[in-house]
This record gives C-alpha cells, structure tokens and sequence, in this order.
C-alpha cells in the first residue's frame, strides 16, 4: 500500500528471508545443478590433459604462500589483443612477479605447473549478480575472480568478510547498496524514497555504510531521481542500476548515472507500444537505435546489457516476437560496442531465473553473437569491469598485478567458448586445478 505523501520517510522494507527465493540456503535445489558441474569440469580437465600432450599432472591445490611457476603457456593479457606465446609465468605472495619466456630460470621454491601450450588469461568478473553463499563455489569452477553485487544487505558484509578473511573460498565481492526505490517494495531490504528532501540524508547514510555504489530502481519518483544523483555527486559516489519509469533515459544520460542495468529505459524509449523488458525490445524501432547510442557514448555511460538472462526471459514471448527481441537487444549491443560506450558483462544470478557460474561464458557468447570480436567481449569480463568496480591491478596479466587467472585449453581469442575449458584456476594466488574446482561444488 502507497503511504500518503505527509506520511512518508526513509525507510527499510524488511522481508521474512524464507519467503525470498535468493535470500534461502538452496543446497537441496542446488544439488542436480553441482553434480552436473562437477562432472562438466571432471571432462573438461580430462579432456584438456589427453589433447594438449603429454604433460606433468596438476597439483590439485596449491597455497598462496608457496610460489607458483607457470611453464609453456600462451599468456593472453587483455590490455591490448594479443597472444603471448611460449611463457613462463611466475606468481609469488599472490601477485604476478614476472613474465618471461620459457627458458628462463625457475626459483627451486617454485611449485611448477606445466601448461603445455594452454592459455593463460585473467580472471572473470561477473559485473551484475545477487550474491549466495551457496554460489560461490559456483562462481569459482567458472573461473569467475571477482563480482558485482547488485543489492547490499547485511548479509552481503558477512559474507565479503568471509572471502577476504579466507574463511569462506569464493570471489571477490564490490557491492552495490541496497536499491533506492518508491512504492510499490520488490525486493527486501529497499530504501523506500518517496520524499525528495530526505534523499542527502539516505545517500550519506549509504556511503558511510561503506557501499561502493549506490543503486537506484525502477520505481523511484522523478523527483527523489535527481536528488540523488545530486546528492551522490557531492559525496563522491557514483550511481548505478535501473532507469526508474518516471525518468527518460535521455534525462538519466544527462544526469551522470554511470551505469544502466539490462538496457532498462532505452526499452520504453525505442519501443512501438512504450513497453518494458523484453515486451519493449519484441517491437522496439531500431531507427531511434543510433541517437541513443551517440547520447550514451557522448556521457560515457556504461551498460551492463544481461542478454543471456534476457534471452532465457524471451521465452514468454512467442517465436516471432522472441527473436526480435533477442536480435533487437543484440544490434543495440553491437552498436554501443561500435560507438566506444563501454560494456560490462554480467548474468543477474542469484534470482533463480539463470544458474551462478558458467551463465558468465553464456553471456560472452552472446555478446559475440551480437557482432562483438571475442577480445571486446572479453574485455567487458576483465580488464573493462576490473577499471568500472575499481579493482585495482586486476582483469589484465602483467607484472605486479594480482594473481587472479584462469588456465585454459585453448585461445578465448580465436574461439569465445574456450573459455568454458578451463583447466584450472589461480584466486589470488591460490591455484586449483579443475578437479579441485569440481570437488567444491559438489
């Protein structure tokens, strides 16, 4: 029920966390899904080790506090596209110390890893997740390093406390706030603002929370908008996530939201009947396509476009309607991509609608499907959203930068799927193999 106006304040919807399906511990529902990624990665290390020759077998696990040397790789660093081939690269007290080629010498200390051709790139970064703890190990047998999470709660400290105190094995988490919103509440633990005047009082609130964004949704006033973003700007933080329907998304571009979750708001504005979601992309006019592309690129305005999860929610549409949908998002895609308006790749995992984990290639596949070259999709998994979530020295192989990779048996250059053969991972310079990456999620 909408509050009367002179009643409303900033406030927290609270919801009991057994009726919110990503709030549950999802063990039993999650067990079919482990076990089909237990055996996936179980292959994929076999198939690795049988087709790239004879090699040494993999150490299963090894600490952060041991050196690392990797022998014979082909090193794919993602700051420019290029393959590096026949490298040895050596990871000491979790960083990259350096990048040589093969023959050079190896410390004795040094565990060595024979890579026998494979291709060593950086870690991932799935840039729009709701995070689980019962995901993480998801995450990780993907080769997923680190995350944006979308919606701050208080379980989301406790967990990026366990991460980075070792105690729990996942990636690294940037979080988002909790969303700021109008009436009618979606989701549990909304900051309700409905009153302009009080939107400096939540956004120092926020901040001082410590959120690295602050995330605004789809029913927040016109009014309370701006006061945001206003009141964001002068506390140094930026703002991300929905185009509310009561804002146009020439007027977001305009205002510094710096980042546009699912392409919410070029929907109503490209679409024939003024739809939302996928209904908007089912009849959107791709002549408006090329104003909206130069307006965002002219900003400098972000978007992470979702489309593997879009396309799984295509299916309420019918055939004809579902794939002008899919292609109609996929053009959009491709012609942001071809304007320099930077793109982040993310799944929206963790609402029950796609899996956490291997959603991430789906969604690099779909970005290449779209017209991207595998280095620019790549790119949105990388380098782009380590520079977005201010990761620093992250999502590019070079010296002193740290050590999150992902050991694949073939080049994610030439073929966008290799990235689903992963041989093994390193998460801040602790290496699993892929059988060790198998064994945590089952």
């Amino acid at each position: 029920m909408r509050m009367p106006v002179s009643t409303a304040r900033v406030r927290v919807m609270h919801v009991a966390s057994s009726s919110i399906g990503w709030a549950l511990d999802r063990n039993a529902l999650m067990r079919p899904l482990r076990a089909f990624v237990g055996v996936a990665c179980s292959l994929v290390f076999a198939e690795a080790s049988c087709t790239q020759g004879p090699v040494s077998p993999y150490p299963d696990r090894v600490g952060p506090n041991q050196a690392i040397a990797f022998l014979h790789v082909n090193v794919v660093p993602m700051d420019r596209e290029v393959v590096l081939t026949n490298r040895t690269v050596l990871i000491r007290d979790r960083k990259i110390e350096w990048i040589r080629e093969s023959d050079a010498s190896i410390p004795g200390d040094a565990i060595r890893i024979e890579g026998s051709g494979r291709y060593l790139m950086p870690g991932l970064i799935d840039a729009h997740v709701h995070a689980r703890r019962s995901d993480m190990a998801l995450y990780r047998a993907a080769g997923i390093t680190a995350v944006r999470n979308m919606w701050g709660h208080d379980g989301i400290t406790q967990l990026k406390t366990d991460v980075e105190s070792g105690g729990l094995p996942g990636p690294r988490i940037v979080s988002a706030s909790p969303g700021v919103d109008g009436t009618p509440v979606q989701w549990p633990f909304t900051q309700i603002l409905e009153d302009a005047t009080l939107a400096r009082q939540l956004v120092h609130r926020l901040t001082s929370e410590g959120w690295s964004f602050i995330k605004v949704y789809t029913n927040l006033p016109a009014s309370a908008y701006d006061s945001v973003l206003a009141a964001a700007h002068d506390e140094g933080i930026e703002v991300i996530g929905h185009v509310p329907v009561r804002v146009s998304i020439e007027h977001a571009l305009a205002s510094g939201q710096r980042s546009i979750e699912h392409l919410m708001g070029y929907d109503r504005a490209l679409s024939a009947s003024h739809s939302n979601g996928t209904f908007g992309w089912a009849d959107a006019n791709p002549a408006g396509f090329a104003p909206l592309v130069a307006l965002t690129a002219a900003h400098g305005v972000w978007n992470c476009p979702t489309l593997e999860i879009y396309k799984k929610l295509a299916e309420q549409q019918g055939g004809s309607a579902r794939e002008r949908m899919i292609q109609n998002r996929r053009a959009f895609v491709k012609q942001l991509s071809d304007a320099g308006a930077p793109l982040l790749a993310g799944t929206d995992a963790g609402i029950d609608v796609v899996p956490a984990g291997f959603t991430l290639q789906g969604e690099l596949e779909e970005l290449v499907a779209a017209g991207l070259t595998p280095f620019r999709a790549l790119q949105a998994a990388t380098m782009r959203a380590a520079a977005f979530i201010r990761l620093d020295k992250t999502g590019t192989i070079a010296e002193g930068n740290r050590a999150d990779l992902v050991l694949l048996s073939g080049n994610p250059l030439d073929n966008i799927a290799a990235t689903r053969r992963i041989a093994g991972a390193v998460f801040g310079g602790t290496w699993l193999s892929a059988e060790a990456l198998a064994a945590h999620v089952q």
